[in-house]
């Protein structure tokens, strides 16, 4: 999906032309190509529409007062959007957000919104995986403390596949501490099955606190050997 940003020749547009769809949401103008969805309906995307709906269930069910401190803190969790310019999430998106990577994180949902708290980073360094030892690690110096540590993975991928970000698959969830080796063959093996040596893998890490924020996505290439 591709973002525009009008000017003084164009201003606005809406609507289909080509086989592509212009439209706008509080991110500003886009345009997409106009596609049927396919709708496999994996276990994956049952749980995270699972999620959104229920999120978005409990958003109802706020009081009023709860409901104001969202709408009020949303200029304090504006993003930079592709043009640099500074967008406000709605109230409701902000709860959403928020909580979608709390439920993710397997930590409390939270109801009244506050002002945004420092998100540590993983220090994400390195991953080994020790296919005869049954050892996959994943190794990084932030102090996570006080936050959980989401940890992704990709299936084994061809040697020549360099961009994974939408390859990348949670499969665990760990407390935060001061540095961490953490091992996660288990988890890996049952999302995806045993590695090969020299597998082409990836691993990612984000750190999300007690508030819902996350930190940036951070991946290494894991080495896979015998």
């Amino acid at each position: 999906m591709a973002k525009i940003k009008f000017g003084a020749m164009m201003t606005d547009a809406s609507g289909k032309l080509g086989g592509q769809v212009f439209a706008k949401n509080r991110g500003g103008a886009y345009i997409r190509t106009k596609t049927t969805p396919l709708n496999p309906q994996t276990t994956a995307q049952m749980s995270i529409r699972g999620i959104f709906a229920s999120i978005s269930t409990a958003w109802s069910q706020l009081t009023e007062s709860q409901r104001a401190t969202w709408n009020n803190f949303v200029s304090d969790y504006a993003r930079t959007d592709v043009f640099g310019d500074l967008r406000n999430p709605s109230g409701k998106n902000l709860f959403q957000r928020l909580n979608q990577n709390l439920s993710i994180s397997s930590q409390a949902l939270i109801d009244v919104c506050t002002t945004p708290s420092e998100v540590p980073f993983a220090g994400l360094t390195a991953s080994t995986v020790e296919v005869q030892g049954e050892l996959f690690e994943v190794s990084g110096g932030g102090d996570t403390t006080g936050s959980k540590m989401v940890f992704w993975a990709t299936p084994q991928l061809s040697q020549g596949t360099k961009f994974v970000k939408n390859k990348l698959r949670q499969i665990a969830v760990v407390d935060g501490s001061p540095g961490y080796d953490t091992q996660i063959w288990s988890s890996y093996v049952a999302k995806f099955g045993t590695p090969s040596v020299g597998a082409n893998i990836y691993v990612g890490v984000r750190v999300i606190n007690a508030n819902g924020q996350a930190s940036p996505l951070e991946v290494v290439k894991a080495n896979v050997v015998a």
